[in-house]
């Protein structure tokens, strides 16, 4: 149960920054990335359901994974190639970790028991990228 909600404030805590991202770059390019806002929206809706539905949560944990690591990889993505002009050196940086991550999504997505086998080591490198990813929007 504590699992849950602590995924439930990690996923709001990825919406609000999926927010803030969007806000901020709203203000640097004339097009406003909406992919960006609708994937914030939908960390902050998971979250308030993760914190809700503790015991639910933990019954689709693994597919929750998958499309966690999905979504953030998706926003990785779109988010290399809308700041690869104004930043080109962690253009690829940024641009593999979004493919690696969305490669990684779909096996867990396809392979469930694999995904509940390997939930301490999906956590640790989700934050791992997570982090890498920070520290790249750190130094940009």
């Amino acid at each position: 149960m504590a699992l849950g909600l602590m995924y439930g404030v990690i996923a709001i805590v990825q919406g609000f920054i999926g927010l803030l991202l969007y806000s901020e770059l709203g203000t640097i390019f004339e097009r406003k990335p909406w992919p960006i806002l609708i994937i914030g929206i939908m960390e902050l809706v998971l979250g308030i359901y993760l914190i809700m539905n503790p015991t639910i949560s933990l019954t689709f944990f693994p597919f929750l994974c998958a499309i966690w690591f999905i979504a953030d990889s998706i926003r990785n993505i779109l988010l290399a190639f809308r700041l690869g002009p104004i930043c080109n050196k962690w253009f690829w940086t940024r641009l593999i970790l979004g493919v690696l991550g969305m490669m990684l999504g779909i096996f867990l997505a396809s392979n469930l028991y694999a995904t509940m086998m390997s939930i301490t080591m999906l956590v640790a490198f989700y934050f791992f990228i997570s982090a890498i990813i920070r520290l790249i929007d750190a130094f940009v």
